[in-house]
């Protein structure tokens, strides 16, 4: 089980125990907390050290089978961090919860269940994952709390760890869970959701790519004509549909976004807000949960986004081209495009190009 210290995955272990599971608790140190005394959080974020002590009183409140604190600093810095870095150094905008939930709550976390011979991985997730006879496989699906479903997020995790995870809060509601957290006495009960990156306490990603050695500077913006017409403060400190942090020589008769990042010269191309809307976009790198060549669905293209009709054609084994039956505002390179079908059912996501 794993147990970040917050009320989901207490209550999930909690209904674990009520069902007659044996419960291990597995609980990742992904940075040192020495960072939390030296950025404080701004909001709730996860892995602090408050965290690590609320999952410890929770596993013992609850007595459950084990407890486990698992060191991943040095693999979450390879894997999770330098690829934050790096991805804002060739311009695109990052989302690394997609790739610290494929390789270490649903990746790592099964090579440790293995090693106690346990059967499933679970966790405190909002979505649903069951046998499709539609489909003749399994799947994932949204939760049915609309606002906690926790899908998109999940997406990218690999397709054949399905059959060993449990989600035993995606038939549920917060309201639900809060309250038997009340019910039973946990000390989290009202304790704030999780909302910003665990390495990043204060939500400063400039402050942190800045630590890590990025040194912006300053450069120019042009206009879709090729007009010089204002200055930057670092090509990576934006993203596209961004219009904030612009100086512009004078002021612009209209609204302008930025329309496409060039790293290699440091350059921002921006537009006006009736540009920024598109009709396609490719993903690559796909994670498919059920094999198709073209399908009618719903695409996401960001974590607060809804999804919007869409066409969806299989280009190649890891490629897919998507068409919006309506244009959708500010596709960004990086982010990651979730496909739904009408009912829910994740078929596939991967990275936007």
């Amino acid at each position: 089980m794993l147990m970040s210290g917050g009320v989901d995955s207490s209550v999930a272990a909690y209904l674990l125990k009520e069902q007659n599971y044996q419960v291990i608790g597995l609980h990742f140190k992904t940075v040192s907390d020495v960072i939390f005394s030296l950025i404080p959080e701004k909001k709730k974020v996860c892995c602090s050290p408050s965290d690590t002590q609320d999952a410890l009183k929770i596993a013992n409140k609850l007595d459950l089978d084990d407890f486990q604190i698992v060191d991943i600093k040095k693999e979450f810095k390879d894997k999770i961090i330098n690829y934050f870095i790096n991805t804002y150094k060739e311009g695109e905008t990052p989302n690394p919860c997609m790739l610290c939930n494929r390789f270490f709550k649903f990746g790592k976390a099964l090579e440790i269940a293995n090693t106690y011979g346990a059967d499933l991985v679970s966790s405190g997730h909002y979505l649903i994952k069951e046998y499709s006879k539609k489909y003749s496989t399994y799947i994932i699906k949204k939760g049915v709390d609309q606002y906690k479903d926790q899908s998109y997020f999940l997406s990218y995790i690999d397709k054949n760890t399905l059959p060993y995870l449990y989600f035993p809060l995606g038939n549920m509601y917060k309201v639900q869970i809060r309250d038997i957290a009340k019910k039973i006495g946990l000390s989290v009960a009202n304790k704030p959701d999780s909302q910003e990156l665990c390495f990043i306490p204060d939500n400063d990603y400039r402050r942190f790519l800045k630590q890590h050695g990025v040194n912006p500077k300053e450069g120019k913006v042009y206009d879709l004509e090729g007009n010089e017409i204002g200055t930057h403060t670092g090509y990576m400190n934006y993203t596209i549909g961004q219009r904030s942090g612009i100086s512009y020589y004078k002021n612009a008769d209209v609204k302008l976004h930025v329309y496409k990042i060039i790293p290699q010269n440091n350059i921002l191309i921006v537009a006006p807000t009736e540009k920024m809307y598109s009709n396609e976009l490719i993903v690559q790198d796909v994670n498919f949960f059920v094999d198709f060549d073209q399908v009618e669905g719903f695409c996401r293209v960001r974590k607060k986004s809804e999804e919007k009709p869409a066409v969806v054609n299989k280009i190649s084994d890891n490629t897919l081209k998507v068409s919006f039956k309506e244009p959708i505002f500010a596709v960004t390179p990086g982010q990651f495009a979730t496909i739904y079908d009408e009912s829910g059912v994740v078929l596939a996501s991967g990275v936007i190009n």
